[in-house]
């Protein structure tokens, strides 16, 4: 079964996705679980209204579909109230855009919430490839603040750090790729020199094509071990709820 690690879902400036058009394309590619995330807006600004569209689905879909919260580090302490209330209605993980939210990944804005992502065992996404707000190394020194998060390289740093990406990773044990949009001759490479147990499978849907994504692994990833951790075990492995057998 493969998991697809992030989908946009919901109507964002440019682009929406219907959660009935995500099923379909999920049965459509033998997708069988994805984590959901907010559009754009709800990622940077309206956060309680994107939160609560994401748990609704994953409710109404248990078994398909799991939320990932947003939460803006500049709302302070409304934004850990925001997260701890998502968590606790399901949100699997912290979803964090530093260029749409106005921070860099190293900021110490950011710092509350990584922590109660700790203290609930909660892995943290980064969007992960726009200067100067969310770079590899960026993400490397807060994994070493934080060596107990998991936290998710989004996009893996797309598109103009991938010479970073292989150093950053290997320097601590925390930090796992998310591989969306990349070239897939680089795909390959990160296979090779960080291994498939780093990587994870997204699509990042609607932006992205699903089965393009998906077919760029099995064309360039040809070894059935591999592509076993990066369609679904790393994921497993990052993720508790799917770590459970949920």
């Amino acid at each position: 079964m493969i998991i697809d690690a992030h989908c946009h879902v919901g109507e964002g400036v440019g682009y929406s996705l219907s959660p009935e058009k995500l099923l379909s394309q999920m049965n459509s590619n033998n997708v069988g679980k994805a984590v959901i995330v907010p559009t754009d807006k709800y990622l940077a600004v309206y956060n309680r209204e994107g939160n609560d569209y994401v748990l609704s689905l994953a409710k109404k879909h248990p078994d398909r579909f799991y939320p990932m919260a947003a939460a803006n580090p500049w709302y302070g302490g409304k934004a850990l109230e925001e997260l701890r209330r998502s968590f606790g209605e399901g949100a699997v993980g912290l979803k964090l855009h530093p260029f749409l939210q106005g921070f860099r990944i190293t900021d110490e804005v950011v710092y509350p919430l990584i922590e109660l992502a700790d203290e609930l065992e909660k892995p943290v996404y980064f969007h992960t490839g726009t200067p100067i707000s969310s770079m590899p190394y960026q993400l490397t020194e807060v994994a070493m603040r934080f060596p107990k998060v998991n936290f998710i390289m989004g996009h893996m740093a797309y598109s103009d750090f991938w010479n970073d990406v292989e150093n950053a990773v290997n320097a601590v044990k925390n930090i796992f790729l998310e591989i969306s949009i990349y070239y897939p001759f680089l795909i390959e490479l990160m296979v090779r020199r960080v291994g498939a147990d780093k990587i994870m499978y997204g699509s990042d849907v609607p932006k992205c094509f699903m089965n393009l994504e998906i077919e760029k692994i099995m064309r360039y990833v040809p070894k059935n071990e591999d592509r076993e951790y990066i369609f679904s075990k790393t994921i497993k492995n990052v993720i508790k709820e799917f770590a459970n057998g949920n």
